[in-house]
């Protein structure tokens, strides 16, 4: 494991010297997604280093240094979430590093684990905690999955979504909440949804309305 860790880490090194030169601004929050079309980046060797300590190791081995060199790739792997799929095949990495994604800085990261908590049957409760983030990207994909995991618990969710004025009045962050809140109540065959629909046509929200209006149309077909 320490030689394969070393690896990991001094691919990382060069890859954030390199991220450093080229998109100084780049952050946790502020992140292209496009890394592994970087010239020179070493997004490709960081990546597959990261591949070769979860298909190879166990999980039971890994110091936190090591989980967080990998929440950094996974988080850098945000515009394929390759990695994430992976993990789905190795549940006891997958689980680990689920959990210690949950209010880590890691937040591009932790939306991946929350999209895929369903394929997951032994860290399905760690959708509570998403769901709850303060990152509204996280919590919009957790209420997604809430669907596949609990349709009842999705439908409370769902309305507590709409209703809770957690995001300013106009702000996208708003719009795209709602949106996901149709979305969901469709998918779950809840009775709520046509409440909600008529609700979403009289808002001023173009998007909003155009999924409204969508799911409309699906469902009279």
């Amino acid at each position: 494991m320490s030689d394969m860790a070393e690896k990991l880490y001094k691919e990382i090194h060069k890859f954030i010297r390199w991220a450093d030169k080229n998109y100084p601004d780049w952050g946790e929050e502020n992140d292209n997604g496009e890394w592994e079309f970087g010239y020179g980046s070493h997004f490709d060797e960081m990546y597959e280093a990261a591949m070769n300590i979860i298909s190879d190791t166990d999980s039971k081995d890994a110091d936190e240094k090591l989980i967080d060199a990998l929440l950094f790739v996974i988080a850098r792997d945000n515009e394929s979430e390759n990695l994430a799929d992976v993990l789905i095949k190795h549940k006891e990495w997958f689980d680990l590093l689920a959990v210690k994604s949950v209010g880590s800085i890691y937040i591009n990261a932790q939306w991946q684990f929350a999209k895929r908590l369903g394929k997951c049957d032994s860290c399905k409760n760690l959708i509570y905690e998403f769901i709850e983030s303060d990152d509204e990207y996280t919590s919009r994909m957790a209420l997604q999955t809430m669907a596949e995991i609990d349709s009842k618990k999705a439908e409370e969710y769902a309305v507590k979504f709409w209703n809770r004025d957690k995001y300013p009045a106009g702000s996208y962050e708003d719009e795209y909440q709602k949106i996901m809140v149709l979305h969901v109540l469709n998918a779950v065959g809840s009775d709520l949804l046509t409440e909600y629909l008529n609700k979403a046509k009289s808002m001023p929200y173009k998007w909003l309305k155009e999924n409204a209006e969508g799911i409309m149309n699906e469902n009279s077909q």
